[in-house]
């Protein structure tokens, strides 16, 4: 499982290397999918499918000369701010990445409110502004990191699960880890199957 963040898109060098009119979020999901396999980005194609609830992954890899590589990718893309990140593996996966941009406490308690689960309402509460507004990103990370993970969006009802406990855990098999914590101001989370959770790799591109 690999990871790749790009921490400022909109100034990136390979955006320069996108063809006519492709989608930015699908090209850089081309890019660190063919950087996962290997493979030149112009010398394969890569065929997208949906999943059951219209999670997109990668069905086939074939080499632009007629040779086939059989295998199923996931990903699973995220931006925020100038942020985007894609996670990439053999097995499903879940990533999101949240910028700390909510300076004001009352508009998260707001947000809470409307979307977290009552065990997440009491972890917030009594925490102190600073510490509270922290929680939240890193809690509003995980839960968007899980529904991508099980690929059925927000009619998943992010009220419906918690993700305050520890270990983070929604469940026996399901695992979250945090990515680049150094990086100040943002929370990244990937969602995974716990066997998979020490299989993490993660990559920087400008």
């Amino acid at each position: 499982m690999k990871i790749y963040i790009c921490k400022d898109y909109k100034n990136a060098r390979w955006r320069k290397k996108i063809a006519g009119d492709e989608k930015l979020s699908l090209a850089f999901a081309r890019l660190c999918v063919c950087d996962y396999i290997g493979r030149r980005i112009d010398r394969v194609n890569l065929k997208f499918d949906r999943a059951k609830y219209g999670k997109p992954f990668i069905k086939k890899i074939s080499r632009k000369d007629g040779g086939r590589i059989d295998r199923v990718l996931h990903f699973s893309l995220s931006h925020s701010g100038d942020m985007l990140i894609c996670a990439v593996a053999r097995y499903n996966i879940g990533a999101d990445c949240q910028l700390t941009n909510i300076k004001d406490i009352n508009i998260c308690k707001k947000i809470a409110a409307r979307f977290y689960s009552p065990q997440e309402l009491l972890l917030l509460d009594g925490l102190t502004e600073l510490n509270y507004i922290d929680k939240f990103f890193e809690i509003w990370a995980k839960k968007e990191a899980y529904v991508k993970y099980t690929g059925k969006g927000l009619s998943e009802g992010l009220s419906s699960f918690s993700v305050a406990g520890k270990p983070c855990c929604v469940m026996a098999d399901v695992y979250f880890t945090r990515v680049a914590p150094e990086l100040s101001g943002v929370y990244i989370y990937i969602c995974c199957g716990i066997e998979n959770k020490d299989k993490l790799r993660v990559y920087y591109i400008k």
